[in-house]
């Protein structure tokens, strides 16, 4: 009944729209609205499978929507937008009835995030343009928490619709090492070969640039572990293996740096946390895929004295030489959010050697230069807080709970994330947030069915 009425509230309002709008706007801009009023009353009913869509497209951010010359917005954030107002519009249907009351707490970490939201607001008084400031506050920074961390974190009810997002991930991350494969298969054979991106039918869906494949592997591969440990049946089983170690090759054949770094980190928890008391047996395993993959070793060694690599550390260092002198000007609240670039833009040394102005390559630098000190500690304060949730989740899980691997996986996934973001640009956007979001969602359905495993066996025994 209840969406029954929306359906016909939003079927009601669409025609009205239709109506009013068909006598002054271009039709195309009127069907537009319309569509989008009819796909977000579909999402009401369907919530998760507009989640499953943002989660398929969550690392694609070059697929995009143009509207015009100047305005582009990815599908990956156009269908995030949709899911969320029709998740909006159901908690207020909801709440207005009396069925189900809007909480505080359905907004997870909104007490943290705020302190960084105010950090951004305040460097916006050293930047000339007010409104363009503002606007990059709003976009990208108060839409990456409200899209990949509340949203996630509220569609994901149950572990019907958790093992969805897995399988969904899973396929992701396969698509992406297959890219890496045939990249590699059909490079140049005069340039270094290492796994990068494609375009398809002349759309470049992840970019141009080998981090971009890594970035993805190191959100996923904690995922793969997960799936493979799940499934029972063997031929399965060995098919999920078999892609797993595809990942891991493919983002140690990207030859990023950071990429190796987040995944010997992600091996190296894993071991220490979850399997320290199973070492015998893991140890072995483990020396056999270190020789499986020392050809790349030596390789990445052979690469790290390369031209490339030369040139890549001499943009980073002037990045970073750029991004200090922009916070020794503003130390406190920063230059203002959003206008890394545009300093870039004016260093006339910078685009002399490196031509177009670049993103800072790490979430620090672009922190101390935007939003200064006050903005560096409040963002690190959001990601601890949000860790800490995680971690005394798997903590307070018994040692023989299903959920244990889960969560520890998911925990790597979000770190795996993070830790990228110290050396790359996808700082506030779907690839770093919505790992994270997914990891809060599992997280919150832990406790959950834990607690309520907890009351059930104190009720027996009372």
């Amino acid at each position: 009944m209840v969406d029954k009425n929306i359906k016909n509230i939003g079927i009601l309002i669409a025609l009205v729209i239709v109506a009013l709008l068909s006598v002054f706007v271009d039709i195309r801009y009127v069907l537009g609205i319309v569509g989008s009023i009819l796909a977000i009353i579909f999402l009401i009913k369907n919530l998760e499978f507009g989640l499953y869509l943002v989660v398929a497209l969550y690392p694609f951010i070059y697929l995009q929507l143009w509207l015009g010359r100047e305005i582009n917005i990815p599908y990956v954030d156009l269908i995030a937008m949709f899911v969320f107002t029709a998740w909006m519009i159901r908690k207020l249907y909801f709440h207005i009835t009396h069925q189900k009351r809007l909480r505080w707490k359905d907004f997870f970490g909104l007490g943290v995030f705020l302190p960084f939201f105010i950090a951004s607001l305040l460097s916006l008084i050293n930047i000339d343009n007010f409104a363009i400031g503002f606007k990059y506050v709003l976009r990208p920074i108060v839409f990456f928490y409200l899209m990949f961390v509340v949203l996630p974190y509220n569609v994901i009810d149950s572990k019907k619709t958790l093992n969805n997002v897995f399988k969904i991930l899973y396929s992701v991350g396969i698509f992406v090492a297959l890219m890496g494969v045939y990249s590699l298969l059909a490079g140049s054979s005069n340039a270094f070969r290492r796994a990068v991106p494609i375009s398809i039918l002349g759309v470049n869906l992840l970019g141009t640039n080998h981090n971009l494949i890594s970035e993805v592997l190191i959100s996923v591969i904690p995922v793969g572990l997960i799936l493979l440990w799940q499934e029972k049946d063997i031929k399965i089983k060995k098919g999920l293996a078999l892609g797993l170690f595809l990942m891991m090759a493919i983002n140690l054949l990207t030859f990023s740096r950071t990429g190796w770094i987040a995944l010997f980190l992600e091996i190296i928890i894993l071991i220490t946390v979850y399997f320290r008391h199973y070492l015998k047996r893991v140890v072995p395993i483990l020396l056999f895929i270190v020789a499986l993959f020392l050809p790349i070793i030596v390789l990445m060694f052979g690469f790290l004295n390369t031209s490339i690599v030369e040139n890549s550390n001499s943009n980073r260092i002037r990045l970073s030489q750029i991004a200090i002198v922009s916070f020794q000007e503003h130390p406190v609240f920063g230059s203002g959010a959003g206008t890394f670039i545009e300093r870039v833009s004016h260093d006339a040394w910078y685009i002399i050697d490196f031509g177009i102005p670049l993103e800072a390559h790490g979430v620090v630098q672009k922190l101390i230069a935007e939003t200064g000190a006050f903005g560096v500690i409040t963002f690190f304060f959001l990601l601890g807080y949000l860790l800490k949730y995680m971690i005394g989740v798997y903590k307070k899980i018994p040692r023989e709970s299903p959920w244990k691997l889960i969560i520890i996986c998911l925990i790597l996934s979000a770190v795996g994330s993070m830790v990228f973001q110290l050396f790359n640009t996808s700082y506030y956007v779907s690839k770093m947030w919505l790992p994270i979001g997914i990891a809060l969602a599992a997280s919150k359905l832990a406790l959950k069915d834990y607690e309520s495993k907890k009351n059930k066996n104190y009720t027996h025994t009372g």
